[in-house]
């Protein structure tokens, strides 16, 4: 519990370090709301194909990617220019810690959460044109991969005790809900943005799937001791989502929010 309360000083300054410029970014929007993240996403991406710079820098520098640009240049300073360990330290390493439970109970959680979205009955046929081939690749990297590595990775690693095991999970829950909460505090300014400060009920609603999310994916990154599985559920979530939103004849059930993360 110690590691625990003097780790996260470090988190608590990266999720800072993240609200602070995205709410200044979307802070015009904030009274009113009307943001449109979808398209905001699709119009980028189309509008950076006549540029292959501008088409680079959306894909290296765009969601949380300098982010993680950022930690993996303090890692190697600290390490002093070695790289020994660095997937380890990003969350990319493989240590179930259910056994052969492992694997059925990671798959088992992201269908509960695909439940949850309302994502699972959601067939999309993948669609030829360019444009959508981007958002596939664009939801991947920069998307669930910066998010994950930098929450799940990061974050929740730096929280999580030591040497914890199936004997001893329930101790990794207040760092699961402690990294859930500071990946959903960093989406509030974009969903501001999206609702506006007088339309609190679908923010709030909002916010509850993304903490919801955010601990489901706590306890899969924590069963399997790596971001992996998360990246790939990010993924799925983000894309589908974006084909709901792009394409509204897709049918959905009339309560869910689908947030975009």
């Amino acid at each position: 519990m110690n590691r625990y309360f003097s780790d996260i000083v470090w988190p608590t300054v990266l999720t800072m370090a993240i609200v602070v410029p995205v709410l200044i970014t979307y802070m015009p929007y904030i009274p009113t709301g009307g943001y449109d993240i979808a398209t905001s996403i699709t119009q980028t991406l189309s509008s950076s194909l006549g540029n292959p710079f501008r088409l680079a820098s959306t894909y290296l520098l765009g969601d949380l990617a300098p982010y993680l640009y950022a930690i993996i240049i303090i890692y190697v300073i600290t390490r002093r220019g070695r790289l020994t360990g660095l997937g380890k330290y990003l969350g990319f390493s493989w240590k179930p810690i259910l056994g052969l439970l492992t694997v059925p109970l990671a798959l088992t959680l992201m269908v509960v959460w695909f439940l949850i979205s309302g994502l699972l009955p959601l067939i999309i046929t993948p669609l030829a044109p360019l444009p959508e081939v981007l958002t596939l690749i664009y939801t991947l990297y920069p998307i669930a991969i910066s998010e994950e590595v930098v929450f799940r990775g990061f974050i929740l690693n730096r929280l999580l005790p030591r040497d914890y095991n199936a004997s001893t999970l329930i101790t990794t829950v207040p760092a699961i809900i402690v990294s859930a909460l500071y990946f959903t505090l960093a989406h509030v300014p974009v969903y501001l943005a999206v609702y506006g400060i007088k339309n609190p009920l679908p923010l709030l609603t909002t916010l509850t799937y993304i903490f919801i999310y955010g601990v489901i994916s706590g306890f899969i990154y924590v069963i399997t001791n790596s971001v992996v599985p998360d990246i790939i559920m990010h993924w799925i979530n983000d894309y589908l989502s974006m084909e709901s939103i792009t394409y509204p004849a897709i049918p959905l059930p009339a309560h869910i929010i689908i947030p975009i993360f």
